[in-house]
């Protein structure tokens, strides 16, 4: 990660903190209580049986928003990203950065249905509806490995000119990512399996969480320089730049409202607006570590996972996480 200086960090905060031109109605709603100890990345949401999946160091947490019952470990893992959830909810996919391969579990069970070999440290997944694929994403392979949910079996491999992390598809054929360390947005055909374009991201140095937003045609790239980059889907052109929290680490779009969604590291949910010109509606107060988030496109509802932070384990490391207190907090109207 690049480092800011001391005045671009302030001003990055204090654009977050005052540009916003409306209030969004969102609020913190609730909180699950997870526990455990490490890390986290990615949150997953399955619309269909209402279940939310963290991955959180060694484990895979499931929670029924429906119900509130929590399953803090329904499936072990080692390095794990992102449990894809596949097959109308009923599995799914977990990429496992230290072990270098995707695995699929029962999603109400755990139980172990197989693993595919990847490129080196798979981060994020697609499921891409045009070809009925799930796309890992290499960040440490540059590649990307195509899979078949339904054999579970490797069907192809595309090469990249850098780290990919977190993607989207549009449902017609189109893939998006970023190129993390090249900072750049690159477009593939899923059907031929092929690189189309590569547009560089310009003052949005290591892009993370990305979002499509469909219906204008756009890409929303979080940035680690505490702004979001809003691009042309098709040329890459920028349309607009955003302030955002500093250490931002995901990005979703939610058509039905038109709104934009950046979580941040610093303890911060940004919300734009997409209705004419994107814009910052609100900032909203999260926690400190909450830098990802899934959203619940029904209710509105977005769950960002956090944990509290002790002080660091040595001299120039970065703050520890005190164990068990992993969570996921909720954001709603």
């Amino acid at each position: 990660m690049k480092r800011l200086t001391a005045v671009a960090s302030v001003l990055a905060l204090l654009c977050a903190s005052s540009a916003h031109a409306g209030d969004s109605g969102l609020k913190i709603v609730d909180t699950y209580r997870i526990g455990g100890a490490g890390g986290w990345d990615y949150a997953s949401f399955d619309l269909g049986t209402k279940r939310l999946y963290v991955t959180h160091a060694t484990s895979i947490a499931a929670i029924d928003t429906a119900t509130g019952t929590v399953t803090p470990n329904l499936a072990e893992a080692d390095g794990a990203h992102i449990a894809l959830p596949l097959d109308g909810g009923k599995t799914l996919l977990v990429t496992q950065g230290k072990l270098d391969k995707a695995s699929f579990i029962d999603a109400l069970t755990g139980a172990d249905l197989g693993d595919v070999a990847t490129a080196a440290k798979p981060d994020g997944a697609i499921f891409d509806p045009a070809t009925g694929m799930v796309f890992v994403l290499g960040n440490g392979g540059d590649e990307i490995d195509a899979i078949d949910p339904a054999s579970r079996t490797l069907t192809g491999r595309i090469p990249l000119a850098g780290a990919p992390e977190s993607g989207a598809a549009d449902g017609k054929g189109l893939i998006y990512t970023h190129l993390e360390d090249k900072d750049a947005l690159v477009v593939i055909d899923s059907k031929t399996m092929r690189v189309k374009a590569t547009f560089p991201l310009d003052d949005c140095p290591e892009p993370s969480g990305l979002a499509l937003i469909s219906d204008q045609n756009l890409i929303l790239s979080a940035c680690k320089n505490g702004f979001a980059r809003i691009s042309k889907a098709d040329t890459g052109t920028e349309v607009a730049r955003l302030p955002i929290g500093l250490h931002a680490d995901g990005a979703l779009y939610d058509a039905r409202t038109q709104l934009g969604y950046v979580p941040s590291g610093a303890g911060t949910l940004t919300v734009i607006s997409f209705k004419s010109a994107p814009k910052v509606l609100d900032v909203i107060t999260t926690k400190p570590g909450a830098r990802t988030a899934a959203l619940d496109p029904d209710t509105g509802r977005l769950y960002l996972p956090y944990a509290d932070y002790g002080p660091p384990e040595a001299p120039g490391k970065k703050p520890g996480i005190v164990p068990g207190t992993f969570a996921v907090l909720v954001v709603g109207p």
